[in-house]
């Protein structure tokens, strides 16, 4: 463990002394770009990479530059013309032969001073910070945190390096060409263990050390470039294509490999690490090759690195950002009609107006990026709007389900069928809307109609319409709606109310239900109702059948071998103080199990005195650390303390028997108008369907408290991932 923090602060010095030398490279001076072009003995201004330089200090071209930092410019021979990246110091003489001194200094240039100094440094700082803190909590967790600290932390390097390379250093330039297939490789390399850690296995998955094969080219061909400057060209091209070879492949592989097994952790690796580099592909990248023209400059797509820090420390601070699953569902549909669009309108303008092809794939990318904001837009304005927009009268599910919400939670068949007579002839804007039952075989004014009315069926009869709702074996409940001034339903709508009915006729039957049962509580003559006699007894009985298992496993067995021991002593007396040792701690095993059934500082001192009593008892037998954070909370309920401690035990329990854990972390915290519980440890997990497919009794028995009291339960595990319980309740 030594060695290992020796060498984590080995790799922190070295990354630390090189960013700090690429940071003492810019602020000595900050960048002009000036480009001079010697003519005889003299260097005239030719143009300018920086046009700042001409607003600020009053400068134009053909002015002549006499000296640099108190220095005239040198003369080399076959050189005729030169950038000057950066300096303290000008003179500068214009065409009518005024001298000027300038001074420089990054007062003038704040823009620079924050992006080229500033900026980096709080990067480099937030990195070292995440590096730091993985390794002291969450490294044992952590697979292949040295591959990923050295991402991080080459990520940082990379973004400190562009005003180095502006100012035409050579290190800032070595680093700045080579960083970003070096970030890409490391962060594939972490891919590939991770994959490897989580036994995932996929035919597109190649040996790292294939990767670092291409590491080694682009390197190689960065020095040649000293030697061979008319390789540049070509090495920039290679190193371009072996940018978009790893964020093409870093892409597909996490996709491909999620799509067969729907690992959440793949999508999370996703949005925070390749995520960032989409932008450098599309923007920088690919346009480079394809066009030899950018969309945004390399300098400006590195910015887009930033976002992985934040990412990762939003991801950290949240059980879960957002519904991954739902949200990546919703960028590929919107994604989809998104790129049909921009393809259909960009190939249009590509042949009619006969575009170039770099300006053809900017539209592409312009209307893509437009669409897929706007279809977000709607989507927000839709649901603000939904109240207005979605009317009965045009949107016919907003019919059903406005309906549907007024007749809920009625308490008797009557007032159901009252509440939906008066909601459908708002909803239809009629005048008459009433609920006829009829008993089959009685005659009526239209026999035939009403007897072949099957359930859901809606017909137009003598100017009014009339639908089966609810169908028994002795009874049809008709629904007829009529207006005064005449009816006709459009076919949307009749197909609307057919769906609404069947709806109705659900909710009849289980209003009808709920009134049976309630009956029976009311009038029972002899108590309770048969049904609740037999649940309850059930329940009992389940629960005597644990505890005589318990006690029969434990202290009966425990006591027959005593029995069988002091059977044997009574010749040798020597024994009997050693086995009424053990009685005494039979007894207290025993007491322990009272109190497990019935624990009493609970009802005598509150519910913190007896959960810490708890957390004490189990660290004893456990080998895990116990951190609890327990808020003194209200409640009205006396039963939801109970809940409380029985839910925290079982969660203890499962944690001692099957969790292999180091720590555990308990939190209850109090809410307005209830409390929320969240348990997490860092075990071997377990994989929840199965779990689930087996019915275990104690995390099935922890759901059905919850939920008996209306409560939220929210458990997340997988293998060599721990567990993490999350339970809201509100009184």
């Amino acid at each position: 463990m030594y060695k290992k923090n020796h060498l984590f602060w080995g790799v922190i010095i070295i990354y630390t002394c090189i960013f700090f030398y690429l940071m003492a490279v810019i602020v000595k001076s900050p960048f002009i770009g000036i480009v001079v072009e010697q003519v005889g003995q003299e260097w005239f201004i030719k143009d300018f990479v920086n046009p700042e330089m001409v607003k600020l200090f009053n400068i134009e071209q053909g002015d002549i530059v006499l000296e640099v930092n108190h220095q005239p410019i040198k003369v080399i021979d076959g050189v005729t013309q030169s950038t000057i990246n950066s300096t303290n110091s000008l003179l500068i003489q214009n065409t009518e032969g005024k001298k000027q001194f300038i001074k420089i200094t990054y007062k003038d240039f704040l823009a620079q001073w924050f992006y080229y100094i500033v900026l980096p440094i709080c990067y480099f700082i937030i990195s070292l910070i995440i590096c730091i803190y993985l390794l002291f909590n969450r490294k044992d967790s952590f697979y292949s945190f040295n591959i990923f600290m050295l991402f991080m932390l080459t990520v940082a390097l990379e973004f400190g390096s562009i005003g180095a390379t502006i100012h035409n250093d050579g290190v800032g330039k070595f680093i700045s060409s080579n960083g970003g297939v070096v970030i890409l490789i490391l962060m594939l390399h972490f891919f590939i263990n991770y994959l490897e850690y989580l036994k995932l296995e996929h035919i597109f998955i190649i040996k790292p050390y294939y990767l670092y094969g291409l590491l080694i080219t682009s390197g190689v061909l960065t020095l040649l470039e000293n030697v061979f400057p008319n390789i540049y060209q070509w090495n920039t091209t290679m190193l371009l294509f072996i940018m978009a070879f790893l964020i093409t492949y870093a892409l597909l592989i996490l996709l491909v490999i999620y799509i067969k097994t729907k690992k959440q952790q793949l999508l999370l690796l996703l949005f925070c690490l390749v995520g960032p580099f989409i932008p450098i592909l599309v923007l920088y990248v690919l346009p480079m090759l394809l066009f030899d023209q950018y969309i945004l400059t390399a300098i400006n797509c590195l910015l887009f690195l930033l976002l992985i820090p934040i990412l990762l420390l939003l991801t950290q601070l949240s059980d879960y950002l957002f519904d991954t699953d739902y949200e990546i569902s919703k960028i590929r549909y919107y994604s989809m009609w998104s790129f049909v669009v921009s393809s259909i309108v960009v190939i249009g303008l590509y042949f009619i107006l006969d575009i170039k092809s770099l300006d053809a794939f900017k539209s592409f990318l312009f209307l893509f990026i437009v669409t897929l904001g706007m279809l977000y837009i709607k989507e927000q304005i839709d649901y603000a709007s939904r109240k207005v927009l979605y009317s009965p009268k045009g949107d016919y599910v907003h019919f059903i389900y406005r309906t549907i919400k007024h007749i809920t939670n009625m308490p008797s068949v009557d007032k159901l069928l009252k509440r939906f007579s008066e909601v459908l002839a708002q909803q239809l804007s009629v005048s008459h809307v009433e609920v006829h039952i009829y008993s089959i075989g009685d005659l009526v004014a239209n026999p035939k109609v009403i007897e072949n009315l099957t359930l859901g069926a809606v017909k137009r009869v003598d100017g009014r319409y009339i639908g089966c709702l609810h169908e028994t074996l002795d009874k049809k409940y008709i629904v007829t709606i009529e207006n005064e001034g005449g009816i006709y339903l459009k076919k949307e709508e009749l197909l609307s109310l057919e769906l609404l009915i069947m709806y109705v006729s659900n909710f009849i039957d289980n209003t009808q239900f709920v009134e049976n049962l309630i009956d029976q509580l009311d009038t029972s003559q002899h108590g309770s109702p048969a049904w609740l006699k037999k649940f309850v007894w059930l329940q009992l009985e389940n629960e005597k059948s644990q505890l005589a298992q318990e006690l029969h496993d434990t202290i009966l067995q425990q006591q027959l071998y005593l029995i069988r021991e002091l059977d044997v002593v009574q010749v040798d007396r020597s024994f009997i103080k050693q086995h009424r040792e053990y009685l005494i701690k039979l007894n207290a095993d025993l007491r322990w199990y009272c109190e497990q059934l019935k624990p009493p500082l609970l009802e005598k001192q509150g519910l913190q005195v007896a959960l810490n009593k708890l957390f004490i008892e189990v660290e004893e037998q456990g080998d895990f650390a116990i951190i609890h954070e327990i808020e003194d909370i209200a409640l009205d309920s006396p039963e939801l303390p109970l809940l409380i401690y029985r839910t925290i035990q079982e969660m203890l329990n499962n944690a001692l028997k099957y969790s292999q854990a180091t720590h555990i972390k308990v939190i209850l915290t109090a809410r307005e108008q209830g409390f929320e519980l969240v348990y997490f440890d860092n075990g071997v997990g377990c994989n929840l369907s199965e779990i689930d497919r087996k019915n275990s009794m104690g995390l099935q028995g922890m759901k059905e408290r919850v939920y008996a009291y209306n409560g939220l339960i929210e458990l997340t595990s997988a293998p060599d991932e721990g567990m993490h319980i999350r339970i809201k309740i509100e009184e």
